[in-house]
């Protein structure tokens, strides 16, 4: 499938709202059979060997449990993972940037014909490229490190930076049905971490890009999904240099 934006959105203002909070929520971003297919790939068509059980725990002095592992490693021991997340959410506790979410990981052959590749191609077309430009007046022309990502009940993100990644942070949510109350939504927090400024719920097929200061980044995080709650939140994450 060649991915390509919905014809109908509103440069203009999304440029000014981008100039104004230094990020912007673009609702109905791809064409909407594109978005469709995408979500359907990631949702059900894509192999379960695909994900990867994304984990990280620091502690002080500087020791840490970090891994991406292939999620069929699990099968029959479950337990591991939720002692991983139990562990995990012990540290988020104690203020240490922890998270825990499955991924997937860019390890596929060259000229692989699955959508999430072919998203991959287009990330680097002149059309997306030109659109990033317009819309954030970032100087763009590389994607780089854009994975997909699924949290489940009790799975997040803690606060942090993305400081050294790129210049702008881009979020495609693919999630369908989802209500504020599962949580799982993106925070935006002051540069003293200590207020929240601005939340973004998942939407299906709604773009967040935000700007990367080049001095620290601007803080965020993804709230816990809540306790049994059955549906996954999606999304292809990255930035661009």
């Amino acid at each position: 499938m060649k991915f390509s934006l919905n014809k109908n959105l509103n440069k203009e203002e999304l440029k000014n709202q981008f100039r104004e909070d230094k990020a912007v929520a673009i609702n109905n971003f791809l064409d909407n059979d594109c978005a469709e297919a995408l979500h359907k790939f990631l949702n059900e068509e894509m192999p379960e060997d695909w994900w990867h059980a994304s984990f990280y725990y620091g502690k002080e002095g500087g020791g840490y449990d970090d891994g991406v592992q292939n999620i069929r490693r699990f099968e029959g021991n479950s337990h591991i993972i939720e002692n991983k997340l139990k562990e995990a959410n012990e540290f988020f506790l104690s203020g240490f940037f922890c998270y825990n979410f499955d991924r997937t990981v860019d390890n596929h052959y060259d000229e692989c014909p699955c959508l999430e590749c072919s998203y991959r191609v287009f990330l680097k077309s002149d059309e997306l490229l030109n659109f990033i430009k317009e819309i954030t007046g970032a100087e763009v022309n590389t994607p780089q490190e854009f994975f997909s990502s699924r949290f489940t009940a009790n799975q997040f993100l803690s606060p942090h930076h993305d400081i050294n990644k790129g210049k702008v942070a881009s979020v495609l949510s693919l999630s369908k049905d989802w209500k504020p109350e599962y949580g799982g939504n993106l925070h935006f927090m002051t540069e003293d971490y200590k207020k929240v400024t601005r939340i973004v719920q998942p939407e299906f097929n709604r773009l967040v890009l935000f700007d990367i200061p080049s001095r620290n980044g601007i803080p965020h995080f993804v709230s816990h999904v809540a306790p049994s709650v059955k549906n996954k939140r999606i999304s292809i994450t990255g930035w661009f240099n």
